[in-house]
């Protein structure tokens, strides 16, 4: 199956100008994370975040004034389809040990007395200490760390050369970079599902890379006289269409699971969908030219010396 015939596409000599949009996207996403600040769910920031399902349409204001008189400060917005009346409320407030229910009790109280005119019929409740917050936001930036760190090596054992590794790790570190400032911009908090997407979009991203290295590995056995930004040209046209077809369907899928997969599963959704499109645009605009540049930067990029490296 061929969606693409032949394609002769000059990838590298548009690199530049999407190299330049990478850098754009990337200084928009830290200044948004900067100014914003990322917004970690309750797992990582500690406290107790509740899921309220009301009878009624809620209305934010009342259910805000009857919660700050037993917990100021609280995380109140609408949560899921309007039509559901549900209402995540997240509070900072430690739980006692003896008594982990409290906050959450508390709550459900204060809204029965002080919003009593639309009860709550359905709840639930999740309650994370802030020890065990910040001991598994550290252990998520140790997970994507050493992920980047473990594709590097295989990558370069593999390819036996450092350019090869070290261009998968930065298309994977830029395409974390871009997928974070996404999920600031559009206020996504940062949960173990997102940590479990971002893991998914490192190991997607490289397996794309690796298929265009392995295609560009055979043609420089082939074409040994051949400068090397033209074996990477059209290693990449090769394998066009095959990152069409592949990257395609997994982009129809999750993103029917964005659209259908419902609330729970809203941010690691949006997380993939957001990753497989970078994952695709990294392995051709930021990886490929990387080697390209690598091998260039002494002013010799023949297939001669990729061999010799």
């Amino acid at each position: 199956m061929e969606i693409l015939k032949n394609p002769h596409i000059d990838f590298l000599g548009k690199a530049r100008y999407f190299i330049a949009l990478s850098a754009l996207f990337i200084g928009g996403g830290l200044a948004v994370m900067l100014s914003q600040g990322l917004r970690y769910g309750v797992e990582f920031s500690g406290g107790t975040q509740l899921i309220l399902h009301f009878q009624a349409t809620p209305e934010v204001d009342q259910i805000r004034h009857a919660v700050d008189q037993v917990s100021g400060g609280a995380v109140i917005q609408s949560y899921g389809d309007p039509a559901k009346n549900s209402v995540l409320v997240r509070v900072a407030q430690e739980a006692p040990e003896n008594d982990l229910d409290a906050p959450a009790r508390s709550i459900r109280e204060a809204l029965a007395k002080s919003y009593g005119k639309n009860p709550v019929l359905e709840s639930s409740s999740e309650i994370v200490g802030p020890i065990v917050g910040a001991e598994l936001r550290q252990k998520a930036v140790y997970l994507t760390v050493l992920g980047l760190l473990a594709q590097l090596i295989y990558i370069t054992a593999r390819f036996k050369g450092g350019a090869w590794g070290v261009s998968a790790a930065i298309a994977g570190l830029h395409d974390i970079l871009i997928s974070l400032g996404f999920l600031t911009l559009f206020h996504y908090e940062i949960t173990l599902n997102v940590i479990a997407a971002l893991l998914t979009l490192v190991g997607y991203s490289v397996n794309d890379t690796v298929v265009v290295f392995d295609r560009v590995r055979e043609n420089l056995g082939k074409r040994r006289k051949d400068p090397l930004p033209s074996i990477l040209n059209d290693s990449m046209n090769q394998t066009l269409t095959r990152t069409l077809i592949s990257n395609g369907t997994t982009l129809l899928a999750v993103l029917g699971l964005y659209l259908f997969g419902g609330e729970v599963l809203r941010g690691f959704s949006f997380t993939m969908v957001i990753g497989v499109l970078v994952g695709t645009y990294s392995t051709v605009f930021i990886a490929v030219p990387f080697v390209n540049w690598w091998y260039g930067r002494g002013g010799d990029a023949s297939g001669k010396t990729v061999r010799a490296a």
